[in-house]
């Protein structure tokens, strides 16, 4: 069977078609959407104008199923006939930090309280705008919305729906207290499996998939530490139980988890700052405080797009690090959709 895998990145939006799982020989890529002009802390995308240009996409393959990995974080608000109220409100966006979350989340739910979670997004757009809060009464994450547009299912994969708050990341079950929140939203339904979410024009169309997650099981790699250098960083490791710690026990592929170390300093960070006299230092000392966070492995391996860019200083920041360490080979996130897609074909 053919597959079309799509990776909805915050730089860019790749795909390529993949013959029963195989590794495609060409990726394709176009640019994600820019921002709308709105101040900062907030920053949201055109959501008709993603979709469009996903809609584009799969109309123009001859695949018979496609699968999609999403960066998550993110979400859309509808009212009920599922008419938008909000743009794609992106992980870059920040207004949670403008109010009080009012609530706290177990180790389970798998994320922490911070700036960009939609949890408590939510509850300050709600707050400042109150035409949306009137009018709000669905919840997509990003790789819900594309699941509904094309299949009339609000639904995703864990690994997607988790990073919004809502969910317990073991069991996949919204997991919050709706009397005490102060918009009562239809969540989407999270999988703890990769399955069909429905049919778009004679193709299956797949749960959508976290975009770290694909990256990591792409990577193809266990047992040690991973630096993932996107747009924003993150260090990891995969493991076969749950853990609670200093840093988020997030859902993986198999009953697995991902333990992740957010904010970390990525590609855009770098960007900017690449000049700064200190900028190893920084980056130094930014990594070592994470793998002091996780448990203990002997090696790590390095991953991401920002490695095509800044090979050099991420080399020098490597041997300062006093760990086992070496570049991985090409792997990113429409690997891992191809070895998902692989798997089906069992």
């Amino acid at each position: 069977m053919k597959y079309l895998c799509i990776d909805i990145g915050s730089t860019s939006i790749k795909y390529a078609e993949s013959e029963n799982g195989k590794l495609p020989e060409k990726v394709s890529k176009t640019p994600f959407p820019e921002a709308l002009p709105l101040p900062e802390p907030f920053y949201e995308a055109d959501a008709e104008k993603i979709f469009s240009i996903v809609k584009k996409i799969i109309d123009s393959s001859s695949a018979e199923a496609v699968m999609f990995s999403v960066q998550m974080h993110g979400y859309v608000l509808a009212d009920k006939r599922g008419g938008l109220l909000t743009g794609y409100i992106s992980w870059r966006d920040k207004r949670a930090g403008l109010k009080p979350y009012g609530f706290s989340l177990s180790p389970e739910h798998g994320v922490k309280l911070k700036y960009n979670l939609p949890r408590a997004s939510v509850i300050v757009t709600a707050t400042l705008f109150p035409e949306i809060a009137k009018e709000a009464e669905v919840f997509y994450t990003l790789g819900s919305y594309l699941a509904f547009r094309l299949t009339g299912n609000n639904v995703t994969h864990i690994t997607d729906a988790a990073a919004s708050g809502f969910y317990n990341c073991i069991t996949g079950r919204v997991d919050f207290d709706e009397k005490d929140y102060p918009v009562k939203l239809s969540l989407p339904t999270a999988f703890t499996e990769v399955k069909p979410a429905g049919v778009y024009n004679g193709k299956t169309i797949y749960t959508p998939v976290g975009d770290q997650q694909a990256t990591i099981l792409g990577l193809g790699e266990n047992d040690c530490y991973i630096l993932n250098l996107g747009t924003a960083a993150q260090m990891c490791e995969t493991g076969d139980i749950f853990l609670s710690g200093d840093f988020e026990c997030r859902p993986f592929f198999d009953g697995k988890f991902l333990y992740t170390v957010t904010g970390l300093y990525g590609g855009g960070y770098i960007r900017e700052n690449s000049r700064q006299k200190a900028i190893t230092q920084i980056l130094v000392s930014n990594y070592k405080t994470a793998l002091e966070k996780l448990p203990e492995k002997n090696e790590l391996v390095v991953t991401g797009g920002t490695l095509e860019y800044h090979k050099d200083l991420i080399f020098g920041v490597l041997k300062e690090l006093n760990v086992k360490s070496r570049i991985a080979g090409k792997a990113d996130a429409i690997n891992g959709l191809c070895y998902l897609a692989k798997a089906e074909e069992k």
